[in-house]
C-alpha cells in the first residue's frame, strides 16, 4: 500500500515538474523577439519586443505587401538604371540588367527568396515612381497594419539611422502578409529559376533561399516552418521572420539582432516550441449553437419565437490549461427587430472575453419569421368601417339636404 502511495506521489511530482518546465520561458540570445498567433495576434512569447532595432531586409515583406496590393502578378516591369545604380556597396544584387523586362511575379520571387536590393528598388519604382514615395506608402501601410514603433525610408532595408522597426511590428507585418497567397506561395520556396529575357539569353540564373529552416539537410531545419525571411547587416545583426503551422495553429515568430546566424534559428525554434507546448486552439462555441430565443414583434403565432444561432465557430488560441466551456457570453440583439425576417439574416452579435481578448461573432436567424396577418385584418376592417360610416354620413347629409330643399319649395 505504501509503495502504491509513493508511486502516485512520484507521478504527481513528475507532472508538476513537466508543467513547470513547459511554463518556463526559454533563454535566447537575440536582443528582441516575439511570437504571435495568426488568428488574432495574441502575444505568446516576448522579449524586448518593442525595442527599436534595424530590420534590414525583413523590410522586404512590407514591400511585398504593397506590391501585391497595387499590382497584378503578370504586370511587366522594365528595370531602370537607377534601380541598379542606387544599390549601396556591399548589398546583394540579383544580376538583373537595365532595360530587362520582368514580371511582377518574377521580381517578387527574387525579393522574398533572397535579399536583392536592385529588385526592391525596381518594384518600388514600378509601384510609386521612386523609392522615396514608396517609403511614404510603406509608413502609411505600416500604421494601417497596427505598427507603432517603425519608420521606413527605403524598400530594401538598406541601413539608415532613420530606418527602424521592432520585433512586434515586424510580426504584425508578417501576419498581415500571410493572408496573401501570392506571398505565401513564394516564402516557403527553397529556390527559384529565372528564365531567359529580352536582355539575358541564358536560363542559368538560379536563386536559393537564405532561410535554413526550410532546408531539410540543414542542422537548422524546422519541419513546421513555411517561410518567411532572413536578414543581416552589421548594425542589424542576424534577424529571422518565420511563419509556421503545428497542431493546426499558425504562428509568426520574429527574432532580431541575434549574435550569429545559427543562434537566430536556435532562438526561433525555442520560442516557437515554447508557444506550441503552452498554447492550443480551443472552440469557445460552435456554429449553429442556439445562443438566445427571442420573441419577434409583428410575427405570426407559428414563427414569433426565433432562435438566434451562432453564424460561425468561435475559436481562440488559449493556454493549454484554460477552460473555455463555461464562458458567459455578452449578447446584443438588434434594436427594433421585427418580422419579416429571412432565415440566416443577422439578428445580433455575441461577444466572449477570453484571456484578455475579445471574440465577437454574428447571430443569425435559425428560420424564417413571417409577418402576422392579424394586424392587416384589423386594419382592413377599420378601413372598411371608415368607408361604411363615411358613406352612411354622406347619404345622410344628401337626404337631409334633399328634404330641406323640398320644405323650402313647399313654403314658397
Amino acid at each position: 500500500m505504501k509503495v502504491k502511495k509513493i508511486l502516485i506521489l512520484i507521478a504527481i511530482a513528475i507532472m508538476l515538474l513537466a508543467s513547470s518546465v513547459n511554463a518556463t520561458e526559454p533563454e535566447i540570445t537575440a536582443t528582441s523577439a516575439v511570437v504571435i498567433d495568426c488568428i488574432d495576434g495574441k502575444i505568446l512569447y516576448s522579449k524586448n519586443m518593442d525595442e527599436k532595432l534595424y530590420p534590414a531586409s525583413l523590410t522586404n515583406v512590407l514591400t511585398a505587401i504593397l506590391v501585391v496590393e497595387n499590382c497584378n502578378m503578370e504586370d511587366e516591369v522594365t528595370i531602370s538604371q537607377s534601380a541598379i545604380d542606387n544599390v549601396q556597396s556591399g548589398y546583394l544584387t540579383a544580376n538583373i540588367k537595365p532595360g530587362e523586362i520582368l514580371t511582377v511575379e518574377q521580381l517578387l520571387n527574387l525579393l522574398l527568396i533572397s535579399s536583392y536590393n536592385d529588385v526592391a528598388n525596381a518594384l518600388a519604382e514600378h509601384v510609386a515612381g521612386n523609392v522615396e514615395e514608396f517609403a511614404n506608402m510603406m509608413n502609411k501601410k505600416a500604421k494601417e497594419i497596427g505598427c507603432t514603433n517603425s519608420n521606413f525610408v527605403n524598400s530594401s532595408g538598406a541601413h539608415s539611422e532613420e530606418h527602424y522597426s521592432t520585433a512586434h511590428d515586424m510580426a504584425l507585418i508578417a501576419k498581415y502578409a500571410m493572408q496573401y497567397d501570392e506571398i505565401r506561395n513564394i516564402t516557403d520556396k527553397i529556390y527559384y529559376e529565372l528564365g531567359a529575357t529580352n536582355k539575358y539569353e541564358k536560363s542559368d540564373r538560379l536563386y536559393q533561399t537564405t532561410n535554413e529552416m526550410l532546408l531539410a539537410g540543414s542542422s537548422n531545419y524546422y519541419r513546421y516552418a513555411q517561410g518567411i525571411k532572413t536578414s543581416f547587416t552589421t548594425p542589424a545583426g542576424y534577424c529571422l521572420m518565420v511563419y509556421s503551422e503545428k497542431n493546426d495553429m499558425p504562428l509568426v515568430a520574429v527574432t532580431m539582432k541575434s549574435t550569429t546566424s545559427d543562434s537566430r534559428y536556435e532562438d526561433t525554434e525555442k520560442i516557437l516550441e515554447y508557444a506550441y507546448e503552452n498554447n492550443t486552439i480551443k472552440t469557445i462555441s460552435k456554429a449553429g449553437t442556439n445562443i438566445q430565443t427571442i420573441n419577434v414583434k409583428n410575427a405570426n403565432q407559428d414563427t414569433k419565437k426565433l432562435n438566434a444561432i451562432l453564424a460561425n465557430d468561435v475559436t481562440a488560441v488559449v493556454k493549454v490549461e484554460s477552460e473555455v466551456n463555461n464562458i458567459e457570453p455578452q449578447i446584443q440583439i438588434n434594436k427594433n427587430l421585427k418580422a419579416p425576417i429571412e432565415k440566416g439574416e443577422i439578428v445580433g452579435t455575441v461577444t466572449y472575453e477570453v484571456e484578455g481578448k475579445t471574440y465577437t461573432a454574428n447571430l443569425v436567424a435559425e428560420n424564417k419569421v413571417e409577418k402576422s396577418k392579424v394586424g392587416l385584418t384589423f386594419t382592413l376592417i377599420f378601413i372598411g368601417l371608415v368607408i361604411i360610416f363615411g358613406s352612411l354620413r354622406i347619404i345622410g347629409i344628401y337626404k337631409r339636404t334633399k328634404t330641406l330643399k323640398k320644405i323650402k319649395e313647399i313654403t314658397k
